[in-house]
């Protein structure tokens, strides 16, 4: 039993008997339930059902709400979480702590903090540079909440996701999954950003333009070193 609930439904069954000059027991005809089981409501003895607040709500002309305050609380989450016994409020706790956490952290979620920019990267395949640091930070720039770096990108291999010339953010990694765009470093002469896949029964990593218009490259493992994962 929630006492808390309850204490608020007391109370304003309580106001509006005053407000509207009736007894208790005259409430308790009014909406069908017996005047004992209206005391128990009253003294927090028991609860009553959703139902039995409908009713109340509706013969003193208020929202159900205005009696269950529980229901003015979005999606009615906490009246629902009230009604579990403590073993599934357990479950309900910790799985929403995960969605909260996920959340949090979420690279969509944006932070006003500044990332430097430390140079060019290429996205057409034939063209790698690391070039000289183009801003010294992003000033006035959204920057997704967990990025590390940032680097300008240079050709149009990775459109329509990220355009020449547009700022391409990454955190910084040394490992990425199958499929995720990275930051890598080709040769120790120059980086691109590219999808990156690992071809472990031809022992290749291949390297994946967005742009059909560019064929992928396939590279030996020792030729390619991950920078960082983009964060977008």
């Amino acid at each position: 039993m929630d006492t808390n609930r309850n204490k608020i439904i007391s109370s304003n069954i309580k106001k509006y008997i005053k407000e509207n000059n009736i007894t208790q027991k005259e409430l308790a005809n009014k909406v069908g339930i017996s005047p004992s089981t209206m005391s128990d409501y009253m003294n927090l003895r028991s609860n009553p059902s959703h139902g039995v607040i409908q009713k109340i709500a509706d013969y003193f002309g208020v929202l159900k709400s205005d009696i269950d305050t529980t229901y003015k609380e979005p999606n009615g989450i906490s009246n629902i979480y009230s009604q579990l016994n403590e073993e599934r409020q357990t479950k309900v706790y910790n799985y929403a702590s995960r969605q909260l956490e996920e959340q949090n952290s979420n690279v969509t979620s944006i932070d006003k903090k500044k990332v430097y920019v430390l140079g060019k990267t290429a996205a057409n395949p034939t063209e790698v540079s690391y070039g000289d640091a183009v801003y010294d930070e992003t000033i006035d720039t959204n920057v997704p909440r967990n990025a590390d770096c940032a680097l300008v990108i240079q050709g149009d291999s990775m459109e329509p996701l990220l355009h020449d010339g547009s700022i391409v953010f990454y955190k910084q990694q040394c490992e990425v999954e199958n499929g995720e765009i990275a930051i890598v470093d080709i040769d120790g002469n120059g980086v691109t950003c590219k999808k990156v896949y690992f071809n472990y029964d031809d022992n290749i990593v291949i390297l994946k333009s967005l742009n059909s218009k560019y064929d992928d490259r396939e590279l030996s493992p020792e030729r390619v070193r991950v920078i960082g994962k983009v964060v977008l």
